[in-house]
C-alpha cells in the first residue's frame, strides 16, 4: 500500500513516546513492503519521504491556548500545505493520523474531500482538544458556531471517522466520554521492539537496592515519591539508590526535586541521569534491581517505559493509573502498590526484595505478557490490518 503518515511532530522532533511510535511503525511498514510517506511540522529540511510543510498553531513548551487567531492562520497555512502534497505527490491508498494536537483538523478534512480514507491512532486524549465546545452553556454554544464556521481546523464538525486504533480502553472512554466523536474501534497496547529491549538472565535483587525511574519529570509522574520511597528504605536500614533518567520540561520543578532530595538527606544515593536516547535504555534496565512507575495521570494513554523493563527482565513495582493500570492490572506482570506514597513502595521492595522466587515469578510473567500483548510486532500488524480495511472501503472492525 502506499500509506501516507501524517502527525504533528516527527522525529527527529519529539515529545515522547508518540513520536518514537510514529518512526517505529513507518520503519516497520516499509520494511513489510509498503510505501510510506510523513506529512508533518518542523524548521528542518524536507527529506525524500518526509515532507515538513505544515504548522503548529501554537509550538510546544508554551503554554497551550485556545485562541481562534492562531488555529484560523494555523488552518489556512495547513490546509494549503495538504493539498500541496496532494498535486505534487502519488495519490496515496490510505492515511494512518497520529497525534494532531497543536496542529490542527484541516489536513484530516483535505483528505477525506479528496476521497482518502483514513486510520487514526489515539494513544492520549489529543482528540478532546477539539471536542471542547460542546457544553449546553450560551456562550460556549456560541464560541463552537464560530469555531465551525470560522476555524473548523479545531472542530471535528463534518469528520466521519469510521477507523480508530485506541491504545487502551482507558483512552477509548476518556476520548468518547469528552466528546469527540469518534468510532469505538479497536483496541490494541502499544509495542515494544523486542529485538531492542531484550531479556537479562535472571539474576536477584542485589542486597544494596539500584532504583531506577525512566521518564520525563513531571508532576503527574509522582517523582517526590520515588525519593521519598528511598528515604523509607534509609530509615528501615535498607541500601539502596535511585537514579532518574530524564529531565524536566520546566527547569523549576527539576530545582524543587533537587532541593527535596537535599531536605531528605539523600543527595549521595540520587543520579540525575539527564534524557538519555532509546538505544541506551536496555543497559539501564539491565544494570538495576527494580523500575519504580509512578502515574498520577488519569488519562494516561498507557505509557511505556515499565513495558521495556519488563522485557529487558527487570521487576516493575508500580502505582499506575489510566491504560497502564488498566494493563497491569489485567495481566498481573508487577507488583502493585495499594498507595502512591513512599512508605507504600517501601514495603513491596522490602518484601520483594527478600523473596528472589517472587521476583522470578514477576520477570517471567513479565516476559510471557510482552511477548504476548505488548510487542511493537503485535502493534503494527494490527494497524496495518486496519489500513488495508479503510484502503478496500470495508466498514467492518
Amino acid at each position: 500500500m502506499h500509506i501516507l503518515l501524517l502527525s504533528n511532530l516527527y522525529p527527529p522532533d519529539i515529545l515522547g513516546g508518540y513520536e518514537l511510535l510514529a518512526r517505529d511503525v513507518a520503519e516497520v511498514l516499509t520494511h513489510r513492503g509498503h510505501t510510506v510517506e510523513v506529512l508533518t511540522t518542523g524548521s528542518r529540511t524536507s527529506e525524500a519521504s518526509v515532507i515538513r510543510t505544515l504548522r503548529l498553531a501554537r509550538p510546544f513548551g508554551r503554554p497551550a491556548g485556545r485562541d481562534r487567531l492562531r488555529h484560523f492562520w494555523a488552518g489556512l497555512r495547513n490546509r494549503a500545505a495538504t493539498r500541496a502534497y496532494l498535486r505534487t505527490h502519488a495519490k496515496p491508498q490510505v492515511a494512518l493520523v497520529m497525534s494532531l494536537r497543536r496542529l490542527g483538523l484541516a489536513p484530516l478534512r483535505v483528505l477525506q474531500q479528496a476521497g482518502i480514507p483514513f486510520v487514526l491512532t489515539v494513544n492520549d486524549d489529543w482528540p478532546v482538544a477539539y471536542a471542547a465546545g460542546l457544553s449546553p452553556r450560551g456562550h460556549t454554544r456560541f464560541g463552537q458556531w464560530l469555531d465551525e464556521v470560522l476555524v473548523p481546523a479545531r472542530t471535528w464538525s463534518g469528520l466521519v471517522v469510521n477507523r480508530v486504533l485506541y491504545l487502551s480502553e482507558a483512552v477509548r472512554r476518556e476520548v468518547r466520554n469528552a466528546g469527540a466523536p469518534l468510532a469505538s474501534g479497536v483496541v490494541q497496547s502499544q509495542g515494544v521492539d523486542l529485538s531492542l529491549f531484550t531479556p537479562r538472565a535472571f539474576r536477584p535483587m542485589r542486597a544494596k537496592l539500584r532504583l531506577l525511574c525512566v521518564g520525563r519529570l513531571h508532576p503527574s509522574k509522582a517523582p517526590e515519591v520515588a525519593l521519598e520511597t528511598l528515604a523509607a528504605l534509609k530509615q528501615r536500614g535498607v541500601p539502596a539508590t535511585l537514579t532518574f533518567v530524564g529531565e524536566a520540561g520546566e527547569p523549576g520543578f527539576q530545582i524543587h526535586l533537587q532541593r527535596r532530595t537535599q531536605e531528605l538527606g539523600l543527595e549521595p544515593l540520587v543520579t540525575w541521569a539527564g534524557k538519555h536516547p532509546r538505544e541506551q535504555l536496555p543497559a539501564l534496565y539491565h544494570e538495576a534491581d527494580a523500575l519504580l512507575f509512578l502515574s498520577r495521570l488519569e488519562h494516561e494513554g498507557q505509557g511505556l517505559t515499565y513495558l521495556e523493563a519488563m522485557a529487558c527482565g527487570l521487576p516493575v513495582v508500580a502505582w499506575p493509573s489510566g491504560g497502564a493500570r488498566e494493563f497491569l492490572e489485567r495481566h498481573d506482570a508487577a507488583r502493585l502498590v495499594p498507595a502512591c506514597s513512599g512508605e507504600a513502595f517501601a514495603d513491596a521492595l522490602t518484601a520483594l526484595r527478600g523473596d528472589p522466587a517472587a521476583q522470578e515469578a514477576i520477570v517471567q510473567r513479565a516476559l510471557e505478557v510482552v511477548r504476548a500483548h505488548a510487542s511493537l510486532d503485535a502493534y503494527v500488524r494490527c494497524l496495518e490490518g486496519q489500513l488495508r480495511h479503510a484502503a478496500r472501503g470495508s466498514t467492518g472492525p
